[in-house]
């Protein structure tokens, strides 16, 4: 098979027919002489499955992570917005929980605390914590503890008990507690805690 390459240059040819071109003859190569390389063409067939295999695993754990840890917390922080929306309001529009009872034990420097409160609304709420903030009787050392409330999934006007216990540097001389959601804003609590019976002394008359 013959190829007529036609190129223009400067200077005419008077003695060419197709003046002002330079004509060429080349040859064509023979279909058979063709040949692609696919040197690298099974090697990327060969790295894309456990390169997806790979990228699927990472995925799947990712999704784990943020569903049984505080991840998805640090890389997608809430508004303020959002974290009000998770507190759920009482009927009488008052604290969504009830601090129903409060006791503790001191024993040298180490503090116990037991307590009960009660879901105040008539929405479900899950995965609350005690926060108590204990102080030493200089107030230098402060220690913070928080534990889960049990059950964890707190049924409506239902009760949920909490206890911790932890020993300080100094002799404890008074604590805090405060409730919140795990990975949440802190949930405001009314103290319901029922008024310690008094018995006033009355003068024997004879």
């Amino acid at each position: 098979m013959v190829t007529v390459t036609i190129s223009p240059f400067f200077v005419p040819l008077a003695a060419n027919p197709i003046s002002g071109y330079d004509v060429r003859t080349v040859s064509t190569p023979d279909r058979n002489e063709y040949h692609v390389d696919m040197t690298f063409t099974g090697r990327r067939l060969k790295l894309a499955r456990p390169i997806g295999i790979g990228a699927a695993i990472v995925g799947i754990m990712f999704i784990f992570a943020t569903m049984t840890t505080n991840v998805a917390a640090h890389l997608l922080p809430m508004g303020d917005e959002y974290l009000t929306a998770m507190i759920p309001s009482a009927p009488d529009g008052a604290e969504p929980i009830g601090l129903t009872m409060l006791t503790h034990e001191i024993n040298e420097k180490t503090l116990s605390v037991t307590g009960s409160i009660k879901n105040r609304t008539n929405e479900p709420m899950s995965n609350v914590l005690a926060v108590i903030q204990m102080q030493d009787t200089t107030g230098r050392f402060p220690q913070t503890v928080e534990v889960p409330v049990m059950p964890a999934q707190l049924q409506p006007q239902a009760e949920a008990t909490f206890m911790t216990m932890a020993t300080l540097q100094e002799k404890p001389g008074g604590y805090i507690v405060k409730f919140r959601f795990a990975d949440g804003p802190f949930i405001p609590h009314k103290d319901e805690r029922a008024a310690p019976i008094t018995i006033t002394p009355q003068p024997v008359t004879k």
